[in-house]
């Protein structure tokens, strides 16, 4: 709640200082290196997570630390030609990348620690990281460092999330080996359907800013990526429970019906409150937007408020998500990956005949988490009343 605060009163001093266009480009960058990190990565931290309590023995450890660190090299080889392809080759680009590389090992190494179910001690260093990452980013842009200040705000979120990680023990390092073809086929079988989905959820986001960014410019990409931002407050307050407590809880609850039943709780937990959020998105974004981010920043009202449907149905359908991956019925939940990328589709193609441009995106964005959601809890409830 604290981290959350922080960061959405930070963010509102920074749109004061900086136009949509600086927003734009750091967006844009941002969304293609996490975009080509999303296609190539195994998602190692759900294959930690997954191992039972008693699996996980010395010699698991270290396949699963080495074979991080060989994907992480590889990523950053091919972050590394990606950038100087694409002319990205400022220092902050180029700290940003490597920014969201080290942020990538740490997410996926602390699996190791989150198995213990040590939230509190995790809350406690992300809080604190990203309160202090935010107000130094207030000093900088006040101080006039512009546009970089995003940019380092990022590199002092990944470097001291990683220190305070390691300063208590939350990282576990291990001597990395080569890893045999058996191995690898080991591996990558096991991350085959996760990977598919965590690609495919990744990718859409960011493939959507990128469309908005070729539709709209720099500056409609700012405008977009801003709305989005606001529109994720209420996922950001609920997603620990979501993703960390339930994702864990899930994956090593063995009887199927006390998972059932907690899933059912968790979606009566959640609907109420992110009702409420939805409706105020869609009838107070017009005034609130203005308001909050300063005038040069009202064409972003009416994309927020087409996003009412991604704050509804976001969060409902990560708790479908993380329910089915810990379960290992990543194949069912494809189905509603392709009803998301089905329900970006279908409103673009109602709207051919205008000028399609960000507030479409935004429309569009929403009705397809809301079948996104939908198609899960369906898929999900009738394969459950077959067994």
């Amino acid at each position: 709640m604290a981290q959350a605060a922080v960061a959405f009163a930070a963010n509102l001093v920074l749109v004061r200082y900086l136009p949509p266009e600086d927003f734009g480009r750091f967006a844009l960058l941002q969304a293609g290196g996490a975009l080509v990190m999303s296609v190539l990565s195994p998602r190692m931290a759900t294959l930690i997570i997954r191992v039972p309590r008693d699996g996980m023995d010395a010699a698991r450890e270290r396949l699963l630390f080495s074979a991080l660190t060989i994907e992480i090299v590889v990523l950053g080889a091919i972050l590394l030609g990606w950038a100087l392809l694409l002319g990205y080759t400022e220092p902050a680009d180029l700290g940003l990348l490597a920014a969201l590389l080290l942020g990538h090992w740490t997410g996926h190494d602390r699996a190791f620690f989150e198995r213990g179910m040590r939230f509190g001690r995790l809350a406690g260093i992300e809080t604190a990281t990203q309160v202090a990452a935010h107000l130094s980013a207030v000093a900088m842009v006040v101080a006039g460092s512009g546009a970089t200040t995003l940019y380092v705000r990022e590199m002092f979120t990944a470097v001291m999330t990683t220190a305070s990680l390691a300063a208590i023990g939350g990282l576990t390092i291990r001597r990395p080996r080569l890893l045999s073809w058996a191995e690898w086929r080991w591996i990558l079988r096991e991350a085959r359907g996760v990977w598919l989905d965590s690609m495919l959820e990744n990718s859409f986001q960011r493939l959507t800013l990128v469309l908005v960014g070729g539709i709209s410019g720099l500056h409609g990409a700012g405008l977009f990526a801003q709305a989005n931002r606001l529109a994720l407050v209420p996922h950001q307050l609920l997603q620990p429970l979501v993703t960390r407590v339930g994702g864990v809880w899930f994956g090593q609850e063995q009887d199927a019906c006390q998972r059932r039943a907690m899933r059912g709780r968790m979606l009566a937990w959640l609907l109420p409150p992110l009702v409420v959020a939805a409706v105020g998105t869609w009838f107070l974004a017009d005034p609130v937007v203005p308001f909050l981010f300063g005038p040069r920043w009202a064409d972003a009202a009416p994309i927020l408020s087409a996003m009412a449907g991604m704050v509804l149905f976001l969060t409902p359908f990560e708790l479908m998500r993380s329910y089915a991956v810990t379960t290992k019925r990543v194949r069912l939940l494809l189905l509603a990956r392709a009803a998301q990328y089905a329900g970006l589709l279908v409103p673009m193609g109602l709207w051919l005949d205008t000028v399609y441009d960000a507030n479409h995106m935004a429309a569009a964005l929403s009705f397809s988490y809301g079948a996104a959601f939908v198609t899960a809890l369906a898929v999900l409830t009738r394969h459950e009343r077959k067994r």
